[in-house]
């Protein structure tokens, strides 16, 4: 049973990290020499991306990490609606939205490229169920399972890496004061890439003074 239960734990172990997105993510202050470092308590969110789905589930994501730290976001995809396709309307647009939210801040998030890339797995055994006979252990008789083992090869496929850029701007200086470069690697779903990106972005403003305590 021991074993067993080894086994089980190995199992999930494995999914876990199966399904988590690496994110690394460095960044850069752009104030002024002397200038002291912003802090803020309320971002408003903006993710530009073709998709809105895709800028939704990220803004999103971005707020659960924010509002863990405390600080509260608003979220373009539910205050801008229709996007305006000219620039300059454009620009109004999220100028007007983000006097009406209140925030000191504003994250602006862009994809800069994606790369393709080729990556390796590496060999794994998976242990499956193997039916053995009846056994009885005092309160009546239950079916156990012996474990076998199946080898599956190692082998190479495709993976993608997602390149973004986010920088923050302050609302009382009216300019970028925190740009930050991130690489989210081969995320298997955009809901577990957004969160990826999410937590490490949050946590690198985080670590770097940005957010008010």
């Amino acid at each position: 049973m021991r074993r067993i239960a080894l086994l089980a734990i190995a199992s999930i172990v494995l999914l876990l990290t199966a399904c988590a997105t690496t994110t690394e993510t460095h960044s850069t202050w752009q104030t002024k020499t002397g200038e002291s470092h912003p802090t803020f308590r309320h971002m408003y969110v903006l993710v530009l991306a073709e998709d809105p789905a895709v800028a939704a589930t990220a803004e999103k994501q971005v707020r659960k990490s924010l509002n863990r730290r405390a600080v509260e976001a608003t979220l373009a995809s539910e205050t801008l609606g229709e996007r305006d396709t000219d620039r300059e309307a454009f620009r109004a647009q999220v100028e007007s939205a983000v006097k009406a939210s209140g925030a000191d801040g504003v994250m602006v998030v862009s994809l800069l490229k994606v790369e393709e890339r080729s990556e390796y797995v590496p060999p794994q055994v998976d242990y499956v169920p193997v039916p053995s006979a009846p056994m009885y252990l005092g309160y009546g008789p239950y079916v156990g399972h012996s474990y076998g083992a199946i080898y599956q090869p190692g082998y190479y496929h495709n993976a993608k890496d997602y390149y973004l850029q986010t920088q923050v701007y302050s609302v009382e200086r009216k300019r970028p004061v925190w740009q930050a470069q991130s690489r989210s690697m081969n995320p298997d779903s955009l809901n577990n890439g957004a969160k990826g990106y999410a937590k490490s972005i949050v946590s690198q403003l985080d670590n770097d003074g940005a957010l008010k305590r």
